[in-house]
């Protein structure tokens, strides 16, 4: 886009320039008509200011020019700082990830040292299993962490279960199943066979082939008949 001309030095020698073209024609024309001695030298300032105003469009057009490269580098530093600011907001965000998981870290070292220091027997932590497998054989819900308790619970809740096929075939959902102290021998049933009676092929038996059977073909006709 051209934009108009902001330089007062340009503007005042370009209507300059143009008011004393415009006083020359209107000399020149005038004295035509008449032979007038004055027209070659009306000519001539004509000439001259015809050149002086060649002079003064091209450097307006330069001016133009130059201002649309200055409009040009001007978008591109808005651009630019656009993404000088996004980078700082990413950089930014990065930072306070990166400080929260270097807390996080902190805290885990802690937690570590601790228990460096100050272990737990194992003595204790069998007693502690053994005493919640007489009630559950689900994980302790304090050890898991708020979002893997949301997310994945290790039990369905009852609202699921009756939504099941158990409760869609009318079962019961009463009582509990097998119970008892987690790693506690079970001793398997005994389980009877049952014998089936085997009938042996009599293999003295052997195919004659000479053999004739009597068939009354006819029984069935002569019943009728009677």
């Amino acid at each position: 886009m051209t934009l108009p001309l902001s330089d007062p030095p340009i503007r005042s020698a370009l209507l300059l320039a143009l008011s004393t073209q415009s006083a020359l024609l209107n000399e020149l024309f005038a004295a035509l008509p008449s032979n007038s001695a004055d027209v070659p030298a009306l000519y001539g300032s004509l000439v001259q200011s015809s050149a002086a105003l060649d002079g003064l469009a091209r450097d307006a057009e330069e001016h133009q020019r130059r201002w649309a490269r200055l409009q040009d580098k001007k978008r591109e530093v808005e651009d630019l700082e656009r993404k000088v600011r996004s980078l700082v907001r990413d950089l930014e965000g990065g930072r306070t990830e990166l400080e929260a998981m270097v807390s996080e870290g902190e805290r885990v070292r802690d937690n570590i040292d601790a228990s460096e220091r100050d272990p737990v027997g194992v003595p204790v932590l069998l007693a502690h299993a053994h005493a919640l497998a007489r009630t559950t054989s689900a994980p302790v819900s304090s050890l898991l962490a708020p979002v893997e308790r949301a997310q994945a619970a290790p039990w369905p809740n009852e609202a699921a279960m009756r939504q099941g096929l158990l409760f869609q075939l009318e079962g019961s959902m009463s009582g509990v199943g097998d119970v008892g102290v987690v790693g506690e021998e079970q001793v398997p049933e005994e389980r009877h066979e049952e014998r089936h009676e085997v009938v042996q092929e009599d293999s003295g038996r052997r195919f004659d082939p000479s053999a004739v059977f009597q068939l009354d073909l006819g029984s069935d006709d002569e019943s009728d008949d009677d």
